[in-house]
């Protein structure tokens, strides 16, 4: 069986909000939210959290991993799957495309300053705000023309940010037709 539910990835450097958006909208439309940091392995966190960025062979297995539990879930869940993974470089994008089916990419962008503050205020993540420099220079920021990427500014309220990935959420599914076990808002 092939899964037919739409997966919205919510991208972006850390700090963008892609874990509180995403939960919002998993709950809001009956869906699953999954954290790709809850699939690195337990040393590269501990790395992060000690300010120590990952390199392209432990973030190819991790997005493996990824990918693999989209598709479990996909497959046991039959509903929509609101996925947090920063995939700052275009290269980690393509390879989710390509292993996820009916993948919509959805960039939340805000300035640095904004996003910083963001980091510092936070208690419960392990990636500290020294991280963001070297994740702003990793990101390749989607082109929307060229990857088929919506990019939603994260500066206004909470509120709104949801509000606006809400709509985006209902037209994508308009769009294409995948709307497996959407619940309406």
């Amino acid at each position: 069986m092939t899964p037919s539910s739409p997966v919205f990835l919510l991208m972006g450097v850390s700090g963008a909000g892609k874990s509180t958006v995403g939960q919002a909208l998993a709950h809001r439309l009956n869906g699953i939210f999954l954290d790709a940091n809850d699939f690195h392995l337990a040393k590269h966190i501990n790395g992060m959290a000690c300010g120590i960025p990952i390199n392209d062979f432990i973030r190819k297995g991790w997005l493996r991993r990824v990918c693999g539990a989209v598709e479990r879930t996909r497959m046991e869940q039959q509903r929509p799957v609101f996925l947090a993974c920063s995939a700052l470089r275009k290269s980690n994008r393509d390879f989710l495309r390509r292993e996820i089916d009916a993948l919509c990419v959805i960039h939340l962008a805000g300035a640095r300053g904004l996003i910083h503050d963001r980091m510092l205020a936070r208690r419960d993540h392990f990636a500290p705000a020294a991280l963001l420099d070297s994740q702003l220079l990793d990101l390749e920021a989607p082109i929307p023309l060229d990857e088929d990427v919506h990019v939603i500014d994260v500066s206004p309220s909470l509120d709104d940010v949801i509000a606006e990935v809400l709509a985006l959420v209902e037209t994508v599914v308009k769009r294409t037709g995948r709307n497996s076990g959407i619940a309406s808002p």
